[in-house]
């Protein structure tokens, strides 16, 4: 049978040449998913009728839907139907996670990625915002002003702050991708916190969070894209300053215009 003969209507559905077959399997369900336009929740062949369709193995079928259930493609339980997935942002967190793990990437690359991402939600943010997100935004903001002696609490609204901001763009794939990246910058989003000695250090990264929440609210898409460009760079700026110098033994000082927190 040839290549083609899978999306031809021949009466026999083999895979495709390339790749393993637990690799084939895989994408033949993408493109049944798409040939069938299905959406979030709607059922795909069982393991047992993919099987006998594509003449391969029940255990090279289960091979493929767990990889497919790790990526997020698929929603795979017991004795339930397989069924498209929600999006989610799982196998972007392994991923990037293995390059920094494995130094195929700093985090000043990872930085510089999000730096873009985020930017441009802060532009989204202010065009698109619910009144309930520019709320929810100050809120965060006015929690780590009041929060620059008390790490946990201030690092866990920082993020609530970014996560806010990803969902008011309106662009899920903005929430998606911004969470990943804070997730493999976890170490240095509080080691930001800690190196920031002194409340009015503190305070700076609190400020620039609570101007952004204001550009955001006021609907001032370039303030906002101005203001989250300032913070990123300022962070982009002390992880190259701690990567680039050893560290000190005794506490010292840093420059008030430096935020590390992002």
């Amino acid at each position: 049978m040839q290549a083609g003969a899978l999306y031809c209507g021949m009466p026999r559905s083999k895979l495709p040449a390339p790749g393993n077959l637990s690799d084939r399997v895989v994408a033949h369900l993408i493109d049944y998913t798409r040939r069938h336009r299905l959406k979030e929740g709607d059922a795909v062949p069982s393991e047992g009728t993919l099987s006998r369709e594509l003449e391969v193995s029940r255990g090279v079928v289960r091979e493929a839907y767990r990889s497919l259930k790790a990526a997020g493609v698929l929603d795979i339980a017991n004795g339930r139907t397989p069924r498209v997935g929600r999006l989610n942002n799982q196998a972007i967190t392994q991923f990037l996670h293995h390059a920094l793990h494995t130094e195929q990437a700093s985090a000043v690359h990872a930085l510089d990625v999000r730096q873009s991402l985020e930017v441009r939600a802060a532009e989204l943010a202010a065009l698109n915002r619910s009144d309930d997100a520019a709320a929810a935004l100050t809120e965060a903001a006015a929690a780590m002003c009041a929060s620059l002696t008390q790490r946990r609490r201030f690092v866990d609204a920082d993020v609530r702050f970014h996560e806010i901001l990803g969902g008011a763009t309106g662009n899920p794939l903005f929430e998606l991708l911004g969470n990943a990246l804070r997730e493999v910058l976890d170490v240095t989003i509080r080691a930001g916190f800690d190196s920031r000695r002194t409340r009015a250090e503190r305070a700076r990264v609190a400020e620039i969070h609570v101007a952004i929440a204001d550009a955001v609210t006021a609907r001032s898409a370039t303030r906002a894209r101005r203001t989250m460009l300032v913070h990123f760079r300022e962070a982009t700026a002390f992880v190259v300053d701690r990567a680039g110098r050893p560290q000190p033994s005794a506490p010292r000082r840093r420059r008030v215009t430096r935020s590390a927190k992002v």
